[in-house]
C-alpha cells in the first residue's frame, strides 16, 4: 500500500501529543541542559534557584519564542520562512544546535511513523507542523511541549547538582501553571513578538561551549 499523506488515526490526539513529547520520544533532549550546565558550574544556579531560573526562561527566553514559532509555523503557508527566522533569533550557537538537532530527529520520526513530509526543520517549527498536518489540539500542544522542557531540564539538574527526586517533581508541578500561562499567552503574538530578554541564560548558553569537563551538548 502506498501511502501519499499523513496517516490519519482514530487514535487521541492527546495520546499523539503524549507520545511526541514524552522522555521515550527519540529527539536525545536527555543531551541537552540549555546552558544549565554552565550556570550551575558557575555557582549561579542551585537547588534553591532553579525554579526561579526556569520561570523566568519560560516568560522571557526559550520558552515563549518556542511557543510562539509552534504557533505560527502551525498556521504557515511556507513553514521554511518560519524556520529561518527561527535559526535567526537564536542567541548563540549551542542554542541553534538544540533546535537544529533535536528538530531534525524529530522530523525523521514524523516521516517514518506518521508520514508527514517535514525536512530540516528546527524542533518549535517543526513540531507546529505536525501539529498542523494531524490537526492536533495547538494549545495543549504548547502547554506539553513547555511541560516537557521544564521536565527535561530539571532531571539535567539532577545530574549535575544535589537535586532529589521530591524536589524535582516538586519544581515540575511549581512550574506547569505557567507553561499553561506561557502557551495562553502566546495564542495571540506573530513573529514579531518574538523577543529574548533572559540574557543571564544566554550568557551561560554561550560560555558553555568551552565548559570542561562537561557531560551536556548544551
Amino acid at each position: 500500500m502506498v501511502m501519499d499523506g499523513p496517516i490519519r488515526t482514530p487514535t487521541d490526539p492527546v495520546l499523539t501529543l503524549a507520545q511526541w513529547l514524552s522522555p521515550g520520544f527519540p529527539i536525545g533532549a536527555f543531551a541537552y541542559s540549555s546552558g544549565l550546565e554552565q550556570a550551575i558550574a558557575d555557582g549561579v544556579v542551585t537547588p534553591a534557584t532553579v525554579e526561579d531560573w526556569l520561570s523566568d526562561m519560560l516568560r522571557d527566553g526559550n520558552g515563549m519564542v518556542d511557543a510562539i514559532l509552534i504557533r505560527v509555523a502551525a498556521h504557515a503557508v511556507n513553514p521554511i520562512e518560519v524556520d529561518q527566522i527561527a535559526r535567526a533569533v537564536c542567541p548563540s550557537r549551542e542554542r541553534l544546535l538544540e533546535i537544529d538537532a533535536q528538530g531534525a530527529a524529530f522530523c525523521a520520526q514524523l516521516r517514518a511513523t506518521w508520514h508527514v513530509e517535514a525536512t530540516g526543520l528546527t524542533y518549535p517549527v517543526a513540531l507546529g507542523v505536525g501539529i498542523r498536518q494531524l490537526d492536533l489540539p495547538l494549545t495543549l500542544a504548547v502547554q506539553m511541549y513547555l511541560h516537557a522542557w521544564v521536565s527535561a531540564v530539571v532531571a539535567a539538574c539532577q545530574r549535575l547538582m544535589a537535586l532529589g527526586q521530591t524536589e524535582a517533581q516538586r519544581i515540575v508541578a511549581a512550574l506547569a501553571p505557567l507553561c499553561s500561562d506561557v502557551a495562553r499567552a502566546s495564542k495571540d503574538k506573530t513573529l514579531n513578538d518574538l523577543t529574548n530578554q533572559s540574557f543571564a541564560a544566554d550568557i551561560a548558553a554561550m560560555r558553555h561551549e568551552t565548559l570542561s569537563p562537561r557531560i551536556f551538548r548544551t
